[in-house]
């Protein structure tokens, strides 16, 4: 089969926090999945990495924010996010999706500040999901469950990053994309296309 003649590369990025709050909440938990995809039906072709760690907030995890995650004190003790890590995986992305990318982006800018420089989009409110879908709202675990995507764990970064990027997948009708596609054309009007020999 052959190298298509153009590609993007996308980072799709979840992270748990203690809070809402980037000024006074901390980021515990990050994931995030490089891909290859088409740039104009955004049919993902290859995945080319993945991270996910922890991270000690460097206090107690607020009663809340642990009812919701999951993420114990004692899960995060002494566990320390690797931002070379985080870096070398945004760093090549021609376009970052989180599924609530206005909330992540702060946080992940306590880990990595350049975050606020790269190029985001959101596919909770970057999708029109209900104009094409009988869909009450655009929460992901919501929108998992109308499309019966069996993704990872609910509230935990790596999962809701497989759910995100199997829900990406899903073709807008009357469009010839996916959601993914949808999010390129609409970040990237000229396309970044790597050239396939870089590939």
């Amino acid at each position: 089969m052959p190298l298509p003649s153009s590609s993007v590369r996308v980072a799709i990025l979840d992270t748990e926090t203690t809070g809402l709050y980037p000024a006074s909440d901390r980021i515990i938990e990050i994931a995030v999945i490089l891909v290859r995809a088409d740039p104009d039906t955004g049919e993902v072709q290859e995945e080319l990495g993945r991270y996910e760690a922890l991270q000690d907030p460097g206090f107690p995890i607020p009663w809340m924010a642990y009812a919701v995650h999951g993420i114990s004190d004692a899960m995060v003790k002494g566990q320390v996010i690797d931002t070379a890590a985080v870096r070398t995986l945004v760093s090549q992305a021609d376009l970052v999706v989180a599924h609530n990318a206005g909330f992540d982006k702060g946080f992940v800018a306590q880990v990595l500040p350049e975050a606020t420089e790269l190029l985001w989009a959101c596919s909770c409110r970057g999708i029109p999901w209900r104009r094409h879908f009988p869909v009450f709202n655009a929460k992901l675990q919501d929108l998992a469950r109308h499309f019966r995507i069996q993704g990872g764990a609910a509230h935990r970064a790596l999962g809701d990053v497989e759910t995100t990027l199997a829900l990406l997948a899903t073709q807008l009708p009357d469009q010839g994309r996916t959601a993914l596609g949808h999010l390129i054309a609409k970040k990237l009007p000229v396309k970044a296309r790597i050239p396939a020999a870089e590939i």
